[in-house]
């Protein structure tokens, strides 16, 4: 199947980011990650990474109506205050208020000034969305699918949860959905699928180890997986493009709901 071809294509493509000698460190940093993001939430770190990749916000503006409260790390403040042509005192002033939680559990983090019942005071509905799109919060980028709330969930439930007010999550999973039918009518191309990931074959654990990269660069943001990949030796981390042809069957090979057609 074509896309079979090219999801083993890209992930064989992916060798060119390793500098002649290979991966350096490899053991420290798969230890970092772990401290970063406790391997109990394995495979669903990995499972919603690949689906926020894959995913294509629609800006409906759902989030931004109903998250009753949005938190702002130090970096985020001072990234939208000079988005908004602020200060940082003037901003964090003006825009935030002291977080709900207390202790080393937040540490500078503060909450973007939303009102219970509320919008985000960055919501415009004739966008439609988001006024600081392209510098919003990191855990409006993480989400829907690498928020801390639906990690715990999909690691509680033993499942990969869905969104039913994203059109975005309905449309992505109606695809892989239809993907999977279509493998259920080609046997040779479901089975070998089924071999690909469970096999450890170079360049798939490869492209397990950058799309936990790109995990981390969704949730903790750019710099600190730039920096996991520095320690790695890599000249940068892959770009979204390099990843998402082998980040669907990846989805698809995880996705509780159509993985009876695989299996």
């Amino acid at each position: 199947m074509e896309e079979i071809d090219r999801g083993i294509r890209a992930m064989q493509a992916l060798q060119r980011l390793v500098q002649q000698g290979g991966l350096k460190n490899l053991g420290l940093v798969k230890k970092e990650m772990d401290e970063l993001i406790s391997p109990e939430f394995e495979p669903y770190f990995l499972a919603n990474a690949a689906l926020h990749l894959l995913a294509v916000c629609e800006r409906c503006g759902r989030c931004c109506l109903e998250e009753k409260g949005i938190a702002v790390s130090i970096d985020d403040c001072r990234r939208i205050a000079r988005h908004q042509g602020l200060s940082l005192k003037r901003f964090m002033k003006d825009c935030t208020r002291p977080h709900e939680l207390k202790g080393d559990l937040v540490g500078s983090a503060r909450m973007l000034g939303k009102k219970e019942g509320e919008p985000c005071p960055f919501f415009d509905s004739s966008l439609p969305g988001c006024r600081i799109y392209s510098v919003k919060p990191q855990v409006c980028t993480a989400a829907l699918y690498l928020s801390k709330m639906n990690l715990l969930t999909c690691e509680e439930q033993q499942k990969i949860d869905t969104f039913p007010i994203c059109s975005a999550d309905e449309k992505l999973r109606a695809r892989i959905a239809d993907f999977a039918l279509r493998l259920d009518e080609n046997p040779a191309d479901r089975g070998e699928l089924v071999r690909l990931f469970a096999s450890n074959r170079p360049e798939v654990e490869l492209f397990r180890l950058f799309l936990r990269l790109k995990g981390m660069e969704i949730y903790f943001g750019p710099e600190r997986a730039a920096l996991l990949a520095r320690r790695l030796g890599l000249a940068r981390v892959p770009d979204d493009r390099e990843v998402k042809s082998a980040a669907f069957l990846y989805a698809l090979s995880f996705y509780p709901r159509i993985v009876k057609h695989i299996n």
